[in-house]
């Protein structure tokens, strides 16, 4: 199974066409290869290079939905200034992601040196 076809089953309804699935592939690809420092991903990462791609579009989607979300701090009237908050995460959920989305103890197993 390629990691195109691992990728659209695991994605919900609707799903992107497979040119925007093929490029977030290749840039979660391309950082694998650079952490691991290697020209290839070995077969063993298939499930870890899918899982990436999946949680890299989700938190962009997340950030896209937050941006457009973010209640108004502030208004000032004189020169018309609006100041938007940012949404920020409790601990507890920075913690769950750290773990859930920790991929280096996976990618540590296939990493080269480089001298």
């Amino acid at each position: 199974m390629k990691t195109i076809d691992i990728v659209k089953e695991k994605l919900p309804d609707p799903k992107p066409n497979d040119n925007v699935l093929n490029i977030y592939i290749d840039v979660v690809g391309q950082s694998i290869m650079n952490y691991c420092n290697r020209k290839d991903i070995p077969t063993e990462l298939q499930y870890v290079h899918a899982n990436m791609v999946i949680d890299l579009m989700n938190s962009e989607n997340r950030r896209n939905k937050s941006e457009e979300n973010n209640p108004v701090s502030s208004i000032k009237e004189g020169d018309v200034q609006v100041n938007f908050g940012t949404v920020q995460l409790e601990s507890r959920e920075q913690a769950t992601e750290a773990l859930l989305f920790d991929y280096a103890k996976q990618l540590n197993r296939f990493r080269r040196l480089r001298w």
